[in-house]
């Protein structure tokens, strides 16, 4: 009796330092910071060495400004071109991802309700070619192919410059840079940073000497949090007054003539490129040896669970409400059919990736307009904006299987059951329905097989699952193609347990059928 006291007792003393530990975390201040780190080295992406560490040299400034105020820095991932939907929607307080200020940038920003900070660093637009190719400055690109990212209004303008240049656009720059190598492109255009970061582990490519285009790095928040902004100002004039943005730009190899103007100082950098160093290195020991595929599998594991989280849960609920479609559009008055026929066609006419976003990213603009508790409801969280929108759309899909179903058993057996004194919904319900399970268990397996792989455009609303963490790995390695067998070998694991789960309960309703007969 007294140990069952003392673990009792000891029990509420845990739970109390939990709870009171987690209370004074929660009011801890936080600094939410956006970015997207499919770009990879330098900006920010995790340690190859190391790969539940963030680094990066934008991560370094992120965390020297939020000490400078006195805050925590939380890291909230985003696809690229989610980042300012993302800032709107305020799901993190600052945007800092190599964003270029411009007069065209600010003057459209101001327009969307946004606002821009003091630039932290100056760059420049920076052509990459084949190591063998002919092409010794920019003007000799063109009638060239040339690679830009798709939101790259600086690289845009620079090809304007020539005659007769074939834009490509792309994602992300490592799939530029891979059709580059591929010799489907004549000529890269990015950033400098990410220019000489991949120059410097891929041999087979050259950096031209000729800067193109001068770029501002700025910080991003809403217009409406002018306390912010004139922190983030007060924090970049005194990291760049200590000398604390040059020591980080030194120390990544980044330090330029644009900056040491713009911080009025000696273009001479003072310290080694240590961090460019050092990641040269682990990149090359960590591939060479395979430490990296290895040390990538606990990520993959945990991206593989949300993403199977996700497609059950997704796929419990297109079930249901698909059942309840194909009911009503096979045995309901004729008005609720047309009605149902037509909203299966609109739900399946509409895009998966458009119906996520519009969930996540369009609903939240009318929570002022609606009254509580429809407001926060709209407002709703990743994971469930997620498992919505795939259910909704496979709910189409499941309600013409289930309908199929319903037409595949003949007429005659309703007329039978309701001779035998059932009503309608018993018969429905005793005869039709588990004679349909039979029949749409192996289209319905199928849809979720096809579920799983769509899932993987949940990433587009901040959800890290498999192939956003293909993407990420991919990106800061260089490295597509391993990593490419992991995420197909994931999905393969996922997927064949319930392929091997239907064939076995199909053959086991097939036999129970037969012998009934």
């Amino acid at each position: 009796m007294y140990r069952l006291k003392t673990i009792f007792f000891g029990w509420i003393a845990c739970i109390s330092l939990v709870v009171s530990a987690q209370a004074t975390k929660a009011t801890k201040e936080v600094l939410r910071w956006g970015a997207d780190g499919q770009g990879g080295a330098p900006h920010i992406f995790f340690d190859p060495k190391k790969p539940e560490k963030l680094t990066g040299f934008e991560y370094e400034i992120a965390k020297a400004i939020a000490e400078f105020m006195g805050k925590e820095l939380q890291y909230c991932p985003n696809d690229w071109e989610m980042l300012v939907a993302g800032l709107q929607r305020k799901q993190y307080d600052i945007l800092m991802n190599a964003v270029v200020r411009n007069v065209w940038r600010k003057k459209k920003a101001a327009q969307m309700g946004i606002a821009f900070s003091k630039p932290y660093y100056i760059t420049f637009i920076q052509a990459t070619v084949a190591k063998n190719s002919p092409i010794q400055q920019f003007s000799d690109c063109n009638g060239k192919k040339i690679g830009i990212l798709k939101a790259s209004k600086a690289e845009q303008n620079a090809i304007r410059r020539l005659s007769d240049a074939q834009t490509i656009l792309y994602d992300d720059e490592i799939k530029a840079y891979a059709d580059l190598n591929n010799h489907r492109l004549d000529c890269v255009l990015t950033e400098h940073p990410e220019a000489l970061y991949y120059a410097s582990v891929e041999k087979d490519v050259r950096l031209l000497k000729e800067p193109i285009s001068r770029l501002e790095f700025s910080i991003m928040v809403r217009a409406e949090d002018q306390v912010l902004l004139a922190q983030l100002n007060a924090a970049i004039d005194h990291l760049k007054q200590q000398g604390t943005l040059r020591s980080i730009y030194e120390r990544w190899g980044l330090w330029n003539e644009q900056t040491a103007t713009y911080f009025n100082t000696s273009q001479t950098p003072q310290t080694r490129a240590t961090q460019l160093e050092q990641y040269l290195a682990d990149i090359e020991s960590e591939t060479s040896t395979g430490n990296i595929y290895l040390k990538s599998l606990p990520f993959f594991t945990k991206a593989a669970w949300l993403t199977l989280r996700i497609s059950f849960c997704a796929m419990l609920l297109a079930m249901s409400a698909g059942f309840l479609l194909g009911v009503l559009r096979t045995y309901s008055f004729r008005w609720i059919q047309c009605l149902v026929a037509t909203l299966i066609e609109i739900i399946r006419g509409t895009p998966l990736m458009i119906l996520l976003l519009f969930i996540f990213y369009g609903l939240p603009k009318c929570a002022p307009y609606l009254p509580e508790p429809f407001s926060q409801w709209v407002c709703m969280s990743p994971f469930l904006a997620g498992v919505l929108g795939l259910a909704i759309n496979y709910s189409a899909y499941e309600a013409e299987i289930y309908r199929a179903g319903f037409l595949s058993i003949p007429i005659g057996q309703i007329e039978a059951a309701r001779a035998l004194g059932m009503t309608h919904l018993q018969a429905l319900w005793y005869v039709i329905f588990p004679q349909t399970i039979r029949t749409v268990l192996p289209p319905i397996t199928n849809d979720f097989i096809m579920l799983i792989q769509d899932s993987s455009l949940v990433s587009m609303i901040t959800l890290v699952e498999l192939s956003r963490t293909y993407q990420l790995f991919s990106a800061e390695n260089f490295d597509y193609f391993s990593f490419g067998l992991i995420v197909v070998l994931f999905y393969l694991l996922l997927g064949l347990p319930f392929t091997r789960l239907s064939r076995y309960l199909e053959k086991k309703l097939t036999a129970k059928t037969q012998r009934e007969v």
